[in-house]
């Protein structure tokens, strides 16, 4: 049984809905019959101004014809349109709103009255314009130090191996006639060429990481440890570490990314050692059945923590940016990229990437993973 609705008094309704909303009702013809007080305050005009006037009082002229004709196609035929729009209040300001509007049909089946109502969403469409701003932005920073790697991994290389190769002769021929003042500059000019090369190099690996992406694919997370272990054999011996791992989960992954992850985080964990202990990492995996990465299906939590020197935790933002280090390079080799390539990857394959530190109690690092990706994708 439905319910009953007489007695009701219906200027309630009316009363919330005005306080809501931006309501105007029009003819068939689209000439307005009823506009309530939020539509005058948002559009500036008075309703003497509005009343017996069509809709074009307020057009911005922002939207194409057609898509005036597909909104008229669409309720003359007895349907409801929604849609956005941007109009123009009467002190020629813009505003944007989220429009409904509904056919009211006659006996005969035909459009007799047309009910908009609208919802003010010019902050949100602000926003939005905003954001399309700063995604060009990165665009055109990120094809700019594609163009930088270009030019590094060329035109900067040659000249630096040139001044690595004729210091070396130098060093090697000169031997006898070089006062020892001068053989410790010739060193410091060797010295600064390798610091610059090792920066070259980790700037192609930070751009790489978009240029030379390969497309996702099974990976065994089981696989890249053995792969990225062999590779830190000889660090391993100088340093007597060891890196612990259980049986690690396959994830739909770029392979070689996946490699240059974790081989960047053990190394860091090597490289940050105590002086006065071996350096042990352990490397964790726990599969999560609901995924915190907004996206469907399961994902992977992988930690790797160890036990070296630490960091204070209100530096975590900062270790993540390229360039940015913790430690001078007299204390600690390096250049402050490893880390932001390591969040680059894991951005680009929709994770997330996190830390728990304090000084002198060891790090770990939180790599959260899709186990699978959409097909096809490869971002």
């Amino acid at each position: 049984m439905k319910p009953s609705i007489e007695g009701l008094d219906f200027s309630h309704l009316k009363s919330a809905i005005d306080e809501a909303a931006i309501v105007a009702i029009t003819d068939k013809r689209g000439i307005i019959k009823y506009v309530n007080s939020k539509f005058c305050a948002i559009s500036k005009y008075a309703p003497e101004e509005l009343l017996g006037k069509t809709h074009k009082i307020i057009n911005s002229g922002y939207h194409p014809k057609e898509y005036f004709t597909e909104m008229w196609r669409t309720i003359s035929s007895g349907k409801v349109w929604e849609g956005e729009l941007r109009n123009r209040a009467k002190d020629g300001s813009y505003y944007w709103v989220h429009t409904t509007i509904v056919p009211f049909m006659n006996a005969e089946g035909k459009p007799e009255d047309y009910v908009a109502v609208r919802y003010e969403i010019t902050e949100r469409k602000l926003a939005e314009e905003q954001l399309k701003i700063y995604s060009k932005k990165l665009e055109l920073s990120n094809q700019e130090l594609q163009d930088f790697a270009s030019v590094a991994a060329h035109d900067l290389q040659e000249p630096l191996r040139k001044i690595q190769s004729f210091s070396d002769r130098l060093k090697t021929k000169g031997r006898e006639e070089l006062k020892p003042e001068l053989f410790d500059y010739l060193d410091r000019i060797q010295s600064s060429a390798a610091r610059m090369q090792t920066l070259i190099n980790d700037l192609l690996a930070f751009s790489r990481v978009t240029t030379r992406a390969q497309p996702f694919i099974r990976v065994s997370l089981n696989e890249i440890m053995k792969q990225v272990v062999s590779d830190l054999e000889l660090r391993l011996e100088q340093s007597a570490g060891r890196v612990e791992w259980d049986d690690l989960p396959s994830i739909d992954a770029d392979a070689t990314q996946m490699r240059q992850l974790f081989q960047n985080l053990i190394g860091n964990a090597l490289k940050f050692k105590k002086p006065d202990q071996s350096p042990v990492v352990r490397v964790e995996a726990h599969v999560l059945d609901l995924s915190p990465l907004g996206r469907p299906g399961p994902a992977v939590k992988v930690t790797v923590t160890d036990n070296g020197i630490g960091f204070d935790e209100k530096y975590l933002d900062r270790i993540f940016t390229i360039f940015q280090r913790l430690h001078g390079r007299h204390e600690f080799e390096g250049t402050g990229i490893g880390l932001a390539v390591c969040r680059k990857i894991v951005d680009r394959h929709g994770g997330q990437i996190t830390a728990n530190s304090s000084p002198g109690q060891g790090a770990k690092f939180i790599v959260t993973l899709p186990m699978t990706q959409p097909s096809g994708v490869a971002i």
